[in-house]
Protein backbone atom coordinates (compact mmCIF):
# COMPACT_ATOMS: atom_id res chain seq x y z
CA UNK A 1 0.00 0.00 0.00
CA UNK A 2 2.72 2.12 0.87
CA UNK A 3 3.87 2.47 -3.00
CA UNK A 4 0.49 3.30 -3.92
CA UNK A 5 0.12 5.94 -1.61
CA UNK A 6 3.60 7.10 -2.72
CA UNK A 7 2.15 7.95 -6.13
CA UNK A 8 -0.28 10.94 -4.99
CA UNK A 9 0.26 13.92 -6.50
CA UNK A 10 2.94 12.56 -8.62
CA UNK A 11 3.09 13.28 -12.36
CA UNK A 12 1.77 10.15 -13.99
CA UNK A 13 3.85 8.69 -17.25
CA UNK A 14 2.18 5.70 -18.71
CA UNK A 15 3.91 3.30 -21.55
CA UNK A 16 0.68 2.83 -23.88
CA UNK A 17 2.30 0.57 -26.45
CA UNK A 18 0.87 2.71 -29.32
CA UNK A 19 -2.48 2.97 -27.81
CA UNK A 20 -4.97 5.99 -27.31
CA UNK A 21 -4.14 8.65 -24.69
CA UNK A 22 -7.79 7.75 -23.53
CA UNK A 23 -6.26 4.51 -22.16
CA UNK A 24 -4.20 6.93 -19.47
CA UNK A 25 -6.49 6.21 -16.65
CA UNK A 26 -7.05 2.44 -17.03
CA UNK A 27 -3.49 1.54 -17.56
CA UNK A 28 -2.89 3.30 -13.80
CA UNK A 29 -5.76 1.17 -12.82
CA UNK A 30 -4.47 -2.19 -14.17
CA UNK A 31 -0.82 -0.46 -12.40
CA UNK A 32 -2.49 -0.47 -9.24
CA UNK A 33 -4.01 -3.62 -9.23
CA UNK A 34 -0.59 -4.99 -9.93
CA UNK A 35 1.02 -3.54 -7.26
CA UNK A 36 -2.12 -5.18 -4.59
CA UNK A 37 -0.83 -8.46 -6.06
CA UNK A 38 -3.66 -8.68 -8.71
CA UNK A 39 -4.29 -8.83 -12.47
CA UNK A 40 -6.56 -6.36 -13.74
CA UNK A 41 -7.57 -7.17 -17.68
CA UNK A 42 -7.57 -5.00 -20.41
CA UNK A 43 -10.60 -3.01 -20.41
CA UNK A 44 -13.79 -4.60 -21.60
CA UNK A 45 -16.60 -3.65 -20.05
CA UNK A 46 -19.08 -6.68 -21.52
CA UNK A 47 -16.46 -9.98 -21.12
CA UNK A 48 -14.28 -8.58 -17.93
CA UNK A 49 -15.77 -7.00 -15.52
CA UNK A 50 -18.80 -7.70 -12.99
CA UNK A 51 -21.33 -4.60 -11.99
CA UNK A 52 -21.46 -4.71 -8.16
CA UNK A 53 -24.07 -1.94 -6.54
CA UNK A 54 -21.71 -0.93 -3.78
CA UNK A 55 -18.05 -0.43 -3.73
CA UNK A 56 -15.90 -3.19 -2.83
CA UNK A 57 -12.07 -2.99 -2.33
CA UNK A 58 -10.47 -3.32 -4.37
CA UNK A 59 -12.94 -2.33 -6.89
CA UNK A 60 -13.10 0.02 -10.14
CA UNK A 61 -15.11 2.79 -10.68
CA UNK A 62 -15.78 4.28 -13.67
CA UNK A 63 -17.38 8.17 -14.69
CA UNK A 64 -19.22 9.03 -17.63
CA UNK A 65 -16.48 11.00 -18.73
CA UNK A 66 -16.73 14.16 -21.53
CA UNK A 67 -15.22 12.68 -24.52
CA UNK A 68 -15.56 8.74 -23.36
CA UNK A 69 -15.32 7.51 -19.77
CA UNK A 70 -12.79 7.77 -16.81
CA UNK A 71 -11.28 4.68 -14.10
CA UNK A 72 -9.96 4.80 -10.79
CA UNK A 73 -9.43 2.52 -7.97
CA UNK A 74 -11.84 2.70 -4.63
CA UNK A 75 -9.35 3.52 -1.71
CA UNK A 76 -9.56 1.18 1.40
CA UNK A 77 -11.68 3.24 2.64
CA UNK A 78 -14.74 2.67 0.61
CA UNK A 79 -15.25 6.49 0.51
CA UNK A 80 -12.22 7.78 -1.99
CA UNK A 81 -10.40 6.60 -5.33
CA UNK A 82 -7.14 7.00 -6.88
CA UNK A 83 -6.96 7.71 -10.41
CA UNK A 84 -4.67 9.53 -13.03
CA UNK A 85 -6.08 12.82 -13.82
CA UNK A 86 -5.44 15.09 -16.91
CA UNK A 87 -4.06 18.38 -15.53
CA UNK A 88 -6.19 19.94 -18.24
CA UNK A 89 -9.59 18.00 -17.55
CA UNK A 90 -11.02 20.40 -20.93
CA UNK A 91 -7.93 19.27 -23.43
CA UNK A 92 -9.89 16.98 -25.69
CA UNK A 93 -5.68 14.99 -25.64
CA UNK A 94 -4.06 15.59 -22.63
CA UNK A 95 -0.12 15.10 -22.11
CA UNK A 96 0.42 15.00 -18.40
CA UNK A 97 -1.32 13.62 -15.70
CA UNK A 98 -1.47 13.76 -12.11
CA UNK A 99 -2.30 10.77 -9.95
CA UNK A 100 -5.09 11.99 -7.37
CA UNK A 101 -7.15 10.63 -4.52
CA UNK A 102 -10.41 12.36 -4.57
CA UNK A 103 -13.47 11.39 -3.00
CA UNK A 104 -16.63 9.79 -4.73
CA UNK A 105 -19.12 12.14 -3.42
CA UNK A 106 -17.91 15.39 -4.58
CA UNK A 107 -18.60 17.21 -7.21
CA UNK A 108 -17.98 16.66 -10.41
CA UNK A 109 -17.44 12.71 -9.46
CA UNK A 110 -20.68 11.43 -7.70
CA UNK A 111 -22.95 12.86 -10.49
CA UNK A 112 -20.69 10.96 -13.25
CA UNK A 113 -20.41 7.63 -11.20
CA UNK A 114 -21.77 4.81 -14.29
CA UNK A 115 -20.35 2.14 -11.33
CA UNK A 116 -18.70 -0.61 -9.85
CA UNK A 117 -16.82 -2.79 -11.08
CA UNK A 118 -14.81 -6.36 -10.14
CA UNK A 119 -12.41 -8.09 -12.28
CA UNK A 120 -9.39 -9.38 -10.49
CA UNK A 121 -7.43 -12.71 -10.46
CA UNK A 122 -5.40 -12.77 -7.70
CA UNK A 123 -2.01 -13.81 -8.40
CA UNK A 124 0.05 -13.56 -6.00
Amino acid sequence: MKKIEDMINRPYGANLQGQSRRYVCWHFCREVYSLLGMELKCFNLQKELTRTAEPVVPCIVLFHAVVNWHSGVVWPDGLHFIHACPLNIFEPDPKEYLIRKDRLTIWPFEPLIEGYYLNAVDTR
